[in-house]
């Protein structure tokens, strides 16, 4: 399971869309995504090119009509900034998850803006965790730490534990965002892009030479996307997430 703290606040930068989603300086909150903005992922995840992904799903499953939902969920993770300082937004905007199903097997299609800003769907992955999550936080903003494969809920400055790796990071109960600050810094500080751990090779909190292992969950990446330069950014950071096994 991959350990170290990626870049994910480097993507908004690079898609071009950072001011759009960006908190207010000093907020440990990032600006939730507008309702219209997550229209926008939905139609994404009904488009022509996301169905053609759902076509290339392997197995059985790849021949059945898919179904897919009517509702998006914004997911955000841990930003790096937030690990450095604790006036920082606690996370940052990764992708949009739409839920869906095909011949029995339960799917979610990611979708994400490109550099104009354009929704595009990015990958589908297998499962439904992003939706379970997002049902669990009860409306509170919805952020993972994918290097341990936590899930969190943030409102009200409290940082509430979803699953199972969640609770063993933090505990049963709600922490403040000072204390979950700390925790987090203790925990990547030296691993931040620049530092001598990055530097040697352990880029995204995995050894590069290492194999890769089949994921046991949720997760488990089916579609490489190779698309606009945008999205192409996104889809490498998920093959990312091919690499690391979830606790949900």
């Amino acid at each position: 399971m991959r350990r170290l703290l990626r870049c994910a606040a480097v993507l908004a930068a690079g898609l071009g869309f950072g001011l759009a989603f960006a908190a207010p300086a000093g907020a440990a909150a990032p600006q939730p995504v507008a309702p219209s903005e997550l229209s926008k992922a939905t139609n994404a995840a009904h488009s022509s090119s996301a169905v053609n992904l759902l076509a290339k799903i392997p197995g059985p499953a790849g021949k059945a009509a898919a179904s897919i939902g009517s509702d998006s969920h914004a997911v955000y993770a841990l930003n790096p900034a937030f690990v450095r300082d604790a006036s920082a937004p606690v996370a940052t905007f990764w992708y949009a998850a739409t839920a869906a199903s095909k011949g029995g097997q339960a799917l979610t299609v990611f979708t994400a803006p490109d550099s104009s800003g354009v929704w595009q769907p990015v990958n589908v992955a297998s499962g439904n965790t992003e939706a379970r999550m997002a049902t669990a936080a009860g409306g509170a903003l919805l952020f993972t730490e994918p290097q341990i494969g936590a899930w969190y809920a943030l409102s009200a400055g409290q940082i509430r534990p979803l699953n199972p790796s969640a609770v063993k990071s933090i505990g049963t109960k709600p922490i403040g965002v000072t204390a979950y600050q700390k925790l987090v810094s203790q925990r990547y500080s030296d691993k931040l892009p620049g530092s001598t751990y990055n530097e040697s090779g352990m880029a995204g909190g995995y050894d590069t030479t290492a194999a890769v292992k089949a994921p046991r969950s949720h997760s488990e990446y089916l579609v490489p996307v190779v698309a606009a330069s945008g999205v192409l950014v996104l889809g490498l950071l998920l093959v990312v997430r091919r690499k690391m096994t979830y606790s949900d």
